[in-house]
């Protein structure tokens, strides 16, 4: 099914490392998903099948006709399916080839973040200058007004006996520039969340849950090689998703419109089971992973290629995390983002039970990650990044 993509992503794979990057992304889209995909290369689907050849034989008869009956609709559905999704591919290749396309409908870029970003990383950068970049983001305001009214920020108040603070200045000045560095890229990764990602429920937390575990691990990752500046490796662990998160808004588009177009011409040919069928296709599970396995990281770097950052090469290293063929070649921030990636993925599978330690192993193993690194990533909290409450 949907073989018009240029790799197959089909199947099970003998790469017990591929198996789990691949069953991260159906995790991604789809806890169901995910576990019907495990269940499948793992061959527990036999294990069904055979219970079912238990009946009696009299319901052994009746329910092989109501399969019969069943397997003849479903495979109507999926030529159907095959067709609707293959005209939605081309569009999607078309629109994604687009970079104005890409940075201005799907992760529009606010016009002075790159600014922001830039002065954020300079230490000379003061907060009436950062109040004057920030005037419209309200993302920023609401971002840094929440953040300064929950703990830890709010702990030293309360012993002081302060009230909530409501003035960005003053909410500004008391977290301080280092942490609004680190905190700035988490409020416009949030900006950039869809609102809804219907079928898909779950997609909207879990992307925010991978991107900013991610950026916590590639942070400390970088500072343990002593590299020069850790938040960048945090940044670019923060922005690394953004290809999925554009894929994903693009598919849900680009599915209405074609489904209503096939719709409208069903009913002029007077095709009434091709429109029946067609009406009730929603978003395919599959269809998404196999678009992002193909397609994500070629949309995050065209997504980041075009912000013009002086002094934050986001770029530049993702450029190397989404071309590089081997360990070797990637940056040193890049090498950081790609063991970030892939511990992260590891911790979130198996917080779920959707990945066994060899399968972990394996998949550590393969993107250089020993045992003393995983010692100290293991400890991390990945639910909230590093911030330092000024004294």
């Amino acid at each position: 099914m949907y073989d018009f993509f240029a790799v197959s992503t089909e199947g099970g794979s003998q790469d017990p490392a591929l198996r789990l990057e691949k069953r991260f992304i159906n995790y991604l889209i789809s806890f169901p998903f995910a576990r019907k995909s495990r269940d499948k290369d793992e061959g527990r689907e036999v294990e069904q099948q055979e219970q079912k050849r238990r009946l009696l034989q009299v319901e052994q008869i009746n329910y092989d006709e109501r399969e019969r009956m069943k397997k003849a609709r479903q495979r109507y559905l999926d030529r159907v399916s095959d067709e609707l999704h293959e005209a939605i591919y081309y569009r999607i290749l078309e629109r994604i080839q687009d970079p104005a396309y890409v940075r201005e409908r799907l992760i529009p870029l606010p016009e002075r973040l790159p600014e922001l970003l830039d002065i954020l990383s300079t230490k000379a950068a003061s907060m009436k200058r950062i109040e004057e970049i920030v005037q419209g983001m309200e993302w920023f305001h609401t971002g840094v007004i929440r953040t300064v009214n929950q703990p830890p920020f709010i702990d030293k108040r309360r012993k002081q006996k302060q009230v909530k603070l409501e003035s960005l200045r003053t909410a500004m000045s008391f977290m301080g520039s280092e942490n609004l560095r680190t905190l700035a890229p988490a409020y416009i990764m949030q900006n950039w969340l869809p609102p809804s990602t219907q079928p898909f429920t779950l997609f909207r937390r879990k992307i925010w849950e991978h991107s900013l575990g991610t950026a916590i691990l590639a942070h400390e990752i970088a500072t343990i090689r002593q590299l020069k500046d850790p938040v960048l490796a945090y940044t670019i662990g923060m922005f690394h998703e953004l290809g999925k998160i554009a894929l994903t808004k693009v598919y849900l588009r680009v599915f209405d419109d074609v489904q209503r177009e096939l719709a409208i011409k069903s009913m002029k040919d007077s095709q009434a089971d091709k429109h029946n069928a067609l009406v009730k296709l929603q978003p395919d599970e599959r269809f998404l992973r196999n678009l992002m396995l193909e397609q994500d990281r070629k949309v995050s770097y065209l997504v980041a290629e075009g912000w013009g950052l002086q002094r934050v090469p986001v770029s530049e290293h993702l450029l190397s995390f989404t071309q590089s063929k081997s360990l070797d070649d990637l940056t040193p921030y890049a090498k950081a983002l790609d063991q970030a990636n892939t511990f992260c993925e590891y911790r979130l599978l198996r917080d779920v039970e959707l990945a066994s330690v060899e399968e972990g192993s394996q998949l550590l193993k393969k993107h250089g990650i020993d045992a003393s690194l995983v010692a100290k990533l293991n400890n991390l909290n990945l639910k909230r990044p590093k911030i330092v409450v000024p004294q």
